[in-house]
């Protein structure tokens, strides 16, 4: 089983970017601003961009300074 397959999908809204609606989405975590929280989902098209633009920044990080 691939790892898209074992994630959890559900039909909804991306709130990462692209702002489509009635796609499959994933949970994220929460939102939380102001004391309030709510549900962050994100597309496959958004979430592949994202974990590129975290992936460009790990292998990009200086190390640490002691």
């Amino acid at each position: 089983m691939s790892e898209h397959e074992m994630r959890v999908w559900v039909t909804g809204a991306c709130w990462l970017g692209c702002e489509r609606t009635g796609l499959p989405v994933i949970w994220l975590g929460p939102v939380q601003w102001d004391g309030q929280h709510a549900p962050f989902y994100a597309c496959e098209d958004c979430l592949e961009r994202l974990m590129a633009q975290a992936r460009a920044h790990f292998l990009h990080k200086s190390p640490a300074v002691a």
